[in-house]
């Protein structure tokens, strides 16, 4: 028997075993497939602590319900015997759970426990809004805390509205001017007026004088109360706003600098200017609320348990346990992935790229960056390193003294332009974190050495089709699903091999020959 057959057999049995145990997942997995699919999930502990009065005591809070982007699940209310619980629904969709004792100066402790599953949505502002109907007019009308009506908002209001062209630049510019306010943690209640006049606020009183500028001139607004969900114990609500804009409520967060978009991690408990927690005057109360992230598959409705009992050999164990940061188990999953992705590139397609692993290296840090900026980005710096390089060369420098200084050169211009970002506000020059550096300090090095072996003309093709290999890798490898299924199903990486191996007997013509010698192949029909 020779090593062919060997070879075949062994790939036969490597695939047939990879087929099976994948086969063996497939339908528990299928049976509990979940649309709803959430980024971001976390066990919430809404946990009470008071003594009551000499009469009567309450304490009431808004809890969670399930909508379009967030899920509640799992409700859990545990209190002593003494406390009697309802629910209560209030006009404007809100939830309120209240706590009432008869008891007098007793030690009281309330658990409000429940699982929330969220994902971030995000809104296209259009240049021009349609006129709100007449069932949002309240949105428009001032309140004690929301003066709209007050003649310093009115100022502040026409001063903005001034010099625009259409409703999405009024919009931009209220949130910049709010944004701009320096934050500061002020607990207790500020209104719109005064966040003015005091120039600092937290969310509550930058999410007053949104609503306040908003209605003044004609945009139906309200606030939103939640809280942004960590991985941590807090004690810290938080608050954004909402405007009307063609029927739908839009999300903006004055704060945090979040325009028509609202985090994963953002619970939505109520809508208006509320208070999150009221009680009876005069009692002793404290309260924190404990959050822990659950570790899950977006679209699956199995808990860490179930997935633990699929059939078969998964992943899923190095996630629950902590035993790899997820991060870094995706890469290391999807780096196989990427490079037979660029080997077929480059063996069957014909593309030249700087080495095999490289352009995953770089679709992976546009995963950071962004698609847009990051090429642009790593274009510009891979050009700046060619003009920098090109006086050494006259120099004549040795080639690794050159490389050095062309590489500290680049690094100190990426660590100033994300300074200048960072001082500017410009979010997309602040991206660049450690990793995207060094894969763009890798890309440099090799773009150098093909400009001195190669020429800056075939250096420069060579970057063109590194980059389509990177486009084409980043396309496949953006998929949200695909590093989870990976953790599933590990057999892929068997499946990888074999076909690895069926690419490197590969000796055909690549499919860029084809195009380059069409002409000679019709010449010789």
């Amino acid at each position: 028997m020779n090593s062919k057959t060997n070879l075949k057999i062994a790939l036969t049995i490597i695939s047939i075993i990879a087929i099976i145990a994948i086969g063996l997942k497939i339908k528990p997995i299928l049976n509990n497939y979940d649309n709803f699919n959430p980024e971001k999930v976390y066990k919430v502990n809404y946990r009470f602590f008071f003594k009551s009065g000499d009469k009567s005591t309450s304490l009431k809070t808004y809890i969670p319900s399930s909508n379009s982007r967030q899920r509640i699940s799992k409700e859990n209310i545990k209190n002593d015997s003494t406390l009697s619980f309802i629910k209560k629904e209030e006009v404007g969709e809100n939830i309120r759970a209240i706590w009432n004792t008869a008891e007098r100066n007793t030690y009281h402790a309330v658990d409000y426990e429940f699982v929330f599953e969220g994902k971030d949505r995000s809104f296209r502002i259009p240049k021009v809004f349609n006129v709100a109907s007449g069932k949002y007019r309240k949105y428009l009308k001032p309140t004690e805390n929301i003066q709209s009506d007050n003649e310093i908002i009115n100022e502040l209001a026409t001063r903005l509205g001034q010099n625009t062209k259409n409703d999405r630049e009024v919009i931009k510019n209220i949130f910049e001017y709010v944004y701009a306010i320096p934050s500061a943690p002020i607990i207790t209640l500020t209104d719109a007026v005064t966040t003015i006049e005091q120039n600092r606020a937290s969310c509550n009183g930058k999410s007053r004088l949104f609503v306040a500028l908003s209605r003044n001139l004609g945009y139906p607004a309200r606030i939103k109360g939640g809280i942004i969900v960590e991985n941590t114990d807090k004690r810290t609500s938080h608050a954004w706003v909402e405007v009307l804009i063609n029927e739908t409520w839009v999300p903006f967060d004055a704060l945090n600098n979040h325009f028509g978009f609202l985090p994963a991690n953002y619970l939505e408990l109520y809508r208006g200017d509320k208070s999150l927690i009221t009680h009876t005057a005069g009692i002793q109360f404290d309260y924190t609320y404990k959050m822990e992230q659950v570790h899950h598959i977006s679209f699956l409705k199995m808990n860490s348990e179930e997935i633990h009992n699929l059939p078969g050999f998964s992943l899923w164990h190095l996630i629950d346990k902590n035993v790899i940061p997820t991060g870094a188990l995706h890469l290391l999953l999807l780096l196989p992935i990427g490079g037979f992705l660029v080997a077929f590139l480059r063996n069957i397609v014909g593309l030249k790229t700087f080495g095999v692993f490289l352009p995953v290296l770089i679709a992976f840090s546009l995963l950071h960056t962004g698609f847009i900026s990051g090429i642009v980005i790593f274009v510009g710096l891979i050009m700046f390193i060619g003009l920098i390089s090109y006086p050494f060369d006259k120099l004549g420098l040795l080639y690794t003294p050159k490389v050095v200084i062309s590489l500290t050169t680049m690094v100190s211009v990426i660590l100033l332009a994300t300074h200048f970002g960072v001082k500017n506000n410009i979010e997309w020059l602040t991206k660049l974190t450690f990793f995207p550096i060094i894969i763009l300090t890798i890309s440099a090095e090799r773009f150098s050495r093909s400009t001195l072996e190669d020429g800056y003309i075939k250096a420069i093709d060579k970057l063109f089709q590194t980059l389509i290999a990177t486009s084409i890798s980043y396309l496949i490898l953006s998929w949200s699903w695909l590093p989870s299924i990976l953790v599933l199903f590990p057999e892929v990486a068997l499946l990888i091999i074999a076909l690895s191996t069926l690419l490197g007997r590969y000796i055909g013509i690549r499919w860029v020959e084809l195009f380059r010698f069409k002409p000679l192949l019709k010449a010789e029909k």
